[in-house]
């Protein structure tokens, strides 16, 4: 039984993060998530208190994603990189992949309350991100001010550059107007720049 609770709850949070990459946190309810998930209509009720405790879960394991992917292109051996623009590169490329996911985490235009799961995933996020500031800073590759205001300041670049593709899309520009993939090495490149020692 408890192996069944867990494909349950398994299949839920996978439907529901189907459901939030197709349409946002608009399209996902609790009834939506059950059909979607093909269990009965009160299995979601059983497993998240409601509609925030399972975005909450949902946006927990896309963060733990986001982490994990930045850490495993910093371990990738590499003589033309750094291991910050690797790990960079990473961050704006998982927010692509997944927009609607980092909008829910990082966007702010949808309102809910994070679980507690989902703040101390948070914490751990913002620590790993302190760490790479600071071994960046040791390593030369970023200005060798506090690092509490040189992460912050990394973050926005980070965080225009994630939010700066889908952005385009939603103005109902034309998509040759939006950056492409293949544009992103070079672009991320130049903003890193700005934040090297002179």
């Amino acid at each position: 039984m408890p192996d069944q609770t867990q494909d349950t709850r398994r299949a839920l949070i996978s439907a529901a993060s189907d459901l939030l990459a197709q349409g946002g946190p608009a399209h996902v309810t609790l009834r939506a998530v059950g059909t979607a998930a093909n269990v009965s209509r009160t299995a979601p009720y059983r497993h998240f208190q409601d509609k925030d405790d399972l975005l909450s879960t949902v946006a927990a394991e896309k963060l733990s994603l986001l982490k994990s992917e930045m850490q495993r292109a910093i371990a990738e051996p590499s003589t033309t990189s750094t291991p910050l623009y690797r790990a960079c590169l990473a961050y704006v490329r998982v927010a692509w992949a997944y927009p609607n996911h980092y909008r829910l985490e990082f966007g702010g235009d949808f309102t809910y309350t994070p679980s507690q799961a989902l703040e101390e995933t948070a914490t751990d996020f913002s620590a790993y991100f302190h760490e790479l500031v600071v071994e960046a800073q040791q390593s030369k590759n970023l200005i060798a001010d506090d690092p509490r205001d040189v992460g912050p300041l990394l973050w926005v670049l980070l965080h225009g550059l994630a939010m700066s593709n889908h952005l385009v899309t939603d103005q109902g520009c034309e998509s040759e107007a939006g950056y492409d993939v293949g544009d992103l090495p070079r672009i991320l490149d130049l903003a890193l720049r700005s934040l090297a020692p002179h």
